[in-house]
């Protein structure tokens, strides 16, 4: 499905590291192991601001650690009459030395590709991962830019089917369902339950409630073959996200309610936001191709419209108030392979997506405002891969995420987030089978919104053994 080959350019800048990529990628060859060891310095592994205003002050909560890393990995691929599988495991463990628990994260990919006749061919794929590193966790567009202790999950299955219809004409048919599951649950955030005046901090939704959903895409592309290395199509995808705990995100306040906050006591009574009520459907409509220009160099192009239809929303009162959006849609990518060694890749997404923001869906002096809904993202990736020579390579990654929030309120709607990644890497080979690396990972996230932005420095040197 191009639409999930898309993605995977995008993914290739989501990683946390371009030894992990790498890795998770399906392999070359039948089979293959792999261990990096290395040691790192991060300057802000829990990804906090600088300072954040507190009740009694300003608070610094940005911590730093030097420490270790391992990657061990394990690659298969196999193919034979009109069948190919593949299969992947990366395993990351981190070491701080001024924390207390380990960061462990796995991903786990695994893909089938079967022709049944010169017509139709069949590709099934699935990718899990368990991490808390943000980029890790989203393969493509980022719900979320923070990082998140626990084991939080991330699931996605792919299905896709192609018919040949004729010479020119050929049908895709795809379905992919994510799942994101994260632990934290209410009891464990600071301030629950609100209990007035005894707490000294406001009552925030956990990350469960704010990101745990499951999101159904369907695809439907009819393709014209315009030449062997050129085709046009039209689309159409249907996707439906449904947050999936019961928890609230905007907890209710007034009357009897335990959440009773002291600046709002007296207030009208605020019945609260569950998680579902930020559930949509979207619709998309786009035309497009795919261009072989050459043999090295190839691109794809979808541009449309997206309409969302936010059918649970309600407001502030506690009344149903559905509402809907339509924006551009847009999925870019161009691929050059310019010389023995060295690729590089360019491209943009346009889409809504899910976000951890969720405003003040309470604001009842204003007749109540809907919480935030999702937001609205625009992704520009890049990245090169060079082999300046025989042994030494170098690899430049860099994305920037520009989002934009849907609803809660006026001190939420049309602010945004701008998240920015680069990645730097060199790699020595000193035999075919180990090579030493060193590399440097920045994070920045720029926010209109009080005590989120913050930067991040990571740096590493190691060494890696393949076989």
């Amino acid at each position: 499905m191009n639409k999930v080959i898309a993605a995977v350019g995008l993914a290739a800048l989501s990683a946390a590291s371009v030894q992990a990529q790498d890795l998770a990628a399906p392999p070359t060859k039948d089979w293959s192991v792999a261990a990096t060891v290395r040691g790192f310095y991060d300057d802000n592994y829990l990804t906090q601001p600088a300072t954040i205003v507190g009740p009694s002050g300003p608070i610094h909560p940005r911590l730093q650690s030097w420490g270790t890393e391992a990657i061990p990995s394990f690659g298969w691929n196999h193919a034979a009459e009109g069948t190919s599988e593949f299969a992947t495991y990366v395993y990351d463990v981190r070491w701080y030395e001024n924390k207390s628990d380990l960061d462990q994260s796995h991903q786990l990919n695994l893909g089938l590709t079967r022709e049944f006749s010169p017509q139709y061919k069949l590709s099934v794929s699935d990718s899990f991962v368990v991490a808390q590193e943000p980029t890790v966790i989203d393969p493509s567009v980022i719900s979320s830019p923070l990082r998140v202790e626990g084991n939080n999950i991330r699931n996605a299955g792919v299905v896709n089917f192609n018919d040949k219809i004729t010479k020119e004409l050929s049908l895709d048919l795809g379905s992919t369902t994510t799942l994101y599951d994260y632990p934290q649950t209410a009891k464990s955030v600071i301030g629950f339950p609100f209990t007035g005046a005894q707490s000294l901090y406001p009552t925030e939704p956990s990350r469960s409630a704010l990101l745990n959903r499951i999101e159904e895409l369907v695809t439907l592309d009819l393709r014209w073959n315009f030449t062997e290395t050129t085709s046009i199509l039209f689309g159409y995808q249907f996707g439906d996200t449904s947050y999936t705990s019961s928890e609230y995100i905007n907890y209710p306040y007034g009357g009897a309610s335990p959440y009773l906050a002291p600046a709002n006591a007296g207030a009208a009574v605020f019945k609260g936001d569950h998680s579902d009520v930020r559930d949509s459907y979207s619709h998309f409509i786009f035309i497009g191709g795919d261009d072989k220009f050459s043999d090295a160099l190839n691109g794809g192009l979808r541009v449309g419209a997206e309409y969302v239809d936010y059918y649970k929303n309600v407001d502030g009162l506690g009344n149903n108030a559905p509402t809907s959006r339509v924006s551009p849609y847009v999925d870019a990518s161009l691929t050059d392979v310019y010389q023995q060694g060295c690729t590089a890749q360019i491209g943009v997404k346009h889409i809504h997506n899910s976000t951890d923001v969720v405003g003040t869906g309470g604001d009842l002096a204003s007749g109540g405002t809907v919480p935030v809904l999702d937001e609205e993202s625009t992704a520009i990736y890049l990245s090169d891969s060079h082999q300046l020579t025989d042994k030494l390579t170098a690899s430049v990654m860099g994305q920037a995420q520009l989002s934009t929030f849907v609803g809660g309120g006026p001190s939420y709607n049309d602010k945004m987030d701008q998240f920015f990644v680069l990645q730097v890497n060199f790699s020595y080979k000193f035999t075919p089978m180990l090579s030493a690396e060193t590399g440097y990972n920045f994070n920045r996230l720029k926010s209109d919104l009080p005590d989120r932005a913050y930067t991040r420095d990571f740096m590493y040197l190691g060494l890696r053994a393949t076989y």
